[in-house]
C-alpha cells in the first residue's frame, strides 16, 4: 500500500471509533493479582502476603464492575504542548498524541517536511510554513522534536493547553543515544572505555551534530547542558512550574494512566505498541563502573530524573496504589486486544518487504492484518510515516478552509 492509499483509507474510517474494544473488563483479572503484588511492595510498606492477595482477591469485583463514569465527569482536553525528548520513549507516547489528533480533526505544530521544529537552535514560531498554520495562528497538538523555548512555543499553543513530557534514567539513556546515533564514529571512543577516560576529557567531548550529547534532557528542555548547581536547581524549579506531567520511561504504564487522567481521554486512547526502540538482545548491558561514569557525565539530567521520578511515585501515591493496579493491569490487557485484534505481527530488523521502515535494523517495526481498522494502521506505523499521513490531511483541510466559497 503507498503512502497516498494509506492516507486515503485512514480518512474513510475515521468513523469507525473504538467500539470494537471492549472486553478488556472481562480479561483483566487475569493479571490484576501480579500487578497489585508489585505496586504494594513498590509503593507502601510491606504488608503480610495474605493480607496483599485478600486485597487484591478484593479488587476483582471491582474491576468487572469498571466502566466509564468517572471520565463523563471532566471534559477531553484537545489542547497539548508534548517536549519530544530524545531517547527516552517518545516516539511512543508521540504516537498516541498523533492517532488521537487526527481522529478528531485537530490541528498539530508541523515542519515542511521531517520531523523537526527546532533542534539543535531553539524553537521559533516562524519555523511553522504558513500554509501548515491555521488561520487563528493556533494549534492544538505540538508533538514533534523541538527544543524548549517558552514564549515562542507559548505563541503557537492555546491558553488551555497541559504540557507534557518524558524523562529517563540518563544512564541508560545516554547509552541509547551513543549506540543509536553512532556517536563512537564522531568521538573515536567506544562506551566500553568510558569508565577508563578521565571525567575532564568526557566533559569536553563536543555535542554530536549539535544535538546529542550529555544531559540530553536538559539540552532538548532548552538548557544550557553545563550549568551551576544554582542554575540547575532553578531550571528544575521551572520546568516543575511548566509542565503538568513529567512522565518516567520506566513507569510507562503508569505514566500512561496518569496521562489519560490529565487530560481526560479513555484507555483506549492511550494504547499504544513500543516505537522506535531498540530490540532486548541487541542492547549491551552495561556494566556497574561504565553505568556509574555515565550518571556522573550526566549529573545534571541525573538531578532533574531524581526529582520527577519522586515526583512520580508521589503522584502514584495519591492517585491510590490499588487504583492505579487496577488501571495499569486494564491497560495491559487492552493492548493485548489491540495487538490480536489487529493481527499485528512484529517484524525484527531490516526487512526489504516492509513499505514502511522504522529509523534502524536494531528497532522493531509492526505489520498489521486488520488494514480496514483505521487505530489498527496507526498504532502500527512507524514515525516518519505517520507524522507524513498527519501532515497531508492538515494540508488537504486547511487549502480547503482558504479556498473562495
Amino acid at each position: 500500500m503507498n503512502a497516498s492509499t494509506l492516507c486515503t483509507k485512514l480518512a474513510e474510517n475515521q468513523l469507525q471509533g473504538r467500539a470494537l474494544y471492549t472486553r478488556h473488563l472481562k480479561t483483566v483479572v487475569g493479571g490484576l493479582v501480579l500487578v497489585t503484588l508489585v505496586m504494594l511492595v513498590m509503593y507502601t510498606t510491606p504488608t503480610p502476603t495474605a493480607l496483599i492477595l485478600s486485597a487484591a482477591n478484593s479488587l476483582r469485583s471491582e474491576v468487572l464492575m469498571a466502566g466509564d463514569g468517572a471520565e463523563a465527569q471532566c471534559r477531553p482536553q484537545h489542547h497539548v504542548m508534548f517536549l519530544k525528548t530524545h531517547k527516552c520513549a517518545s516516539s511512543t507516547v508521540q504516537n498516541i498524541f498523533l492517532r488521537y489528533g487526527y481522529t478528531n480533526n485537530l490541528t498539530f505544530a508541523l515542519p515542511g517536511g521531517g520531523n523537526y521544529l527546532g533542534n539543535p537552535g531553539l524553537f521559533k514560531a516562524g519555523l511553522i510554513p504558513k500554509n501548515l498554520l491555521p488561520p487563528s495562528g493556533k494549534v492544538d497538538i505540538f508533538a514533534v522534536h523541538t527544543r524548549l523555548n517558552f514564549k515562542e512555543h507559548s505563541s503557537v499553543l492555546h491558553n488551555d493547553t497541559r504540557w507534557v513530557t518524558l524523562v529517563r534514567d540518563p544512564a541508560t539513556l545516554y547509552e541509547s543515544l551513543f549506540n543509536f546515533f553512532h556517536l563512537k564514529n564522531g568521538y573515536n571512543l567506544d562506551l566500553s572505555s568510558f569508565s577508563s577516560q578521565p571525567m575532564s576529557r568526557l566533559m569536553e567531548l563536543p555535542r554530536y551534530g549539535g544535538k546529542f550529547g550529555k544531559n540530553q534532557m536538559l539540552f532538548d528542555l532548552g538548557y544550557s547542558d553545563n550549568m551551576s548547581v544554582t542554575q540547575l536547581r532553578q531550571a528544575i524549579e521551572e520546568l516543575d512550574g511548566l509542565f503538568d506531567l513529567v512522565m518516567v520511561a520506566e513507569r510507562m504504564d503508569e505514566s500512561l494512566v496518569l496521562l489519560r487522567h490529565l487530560l481526560c481521554w479513555s484507555l483506549h486512547d492511550v494504547v499504544v505498541f513500543t516505537k522506535n526502540a531498540r530490540r532486548q538482545e541487541v542492547k549491551p548491558t552495561l556494566d556497574p563502573q561504565t553505568r556509574q561514569t555515565l550518571r556522573e557525565l550526566n549529573s545534571a539530567d541525573a538531578l532533574l530524573y531524581d526529582h520527577f521520578m519522586a515526583k512520580h511515585r508521589r503522584a502514584v501515591l495519591e492517585f491510590g496504589v490499588r487504583r492505579m493496579a487496577d488501571e495499569v493491569s486494564a491497560l495491559r490487557s487492552l493492548r493485548d486486544e489491540y495487538f490480536e485484534d489487529c493481527g499485528a505481527r512484529e517484524v525484527k530488523g531490516k526487512d526489504s518487504t516492509l513499505k514502511f521502515k522504522e529509523y534502524s535494523g536494531l528497532v522493531s517495526s509492526y505489520v498489521t492484518s486488520n488494514n480496514s481498522d483505521q487505530n489498527c494502521l496507526m498504532l502500527s506505523l512507524p514515525e516518519l510515516p505517520l507524522v507524513d499521513t498527519v501532515r497531508r490531511k492538515q494540508l488537504k483541510t486547511l487549502e480547503e478552509m482558504r479556498a473562495p466559497s
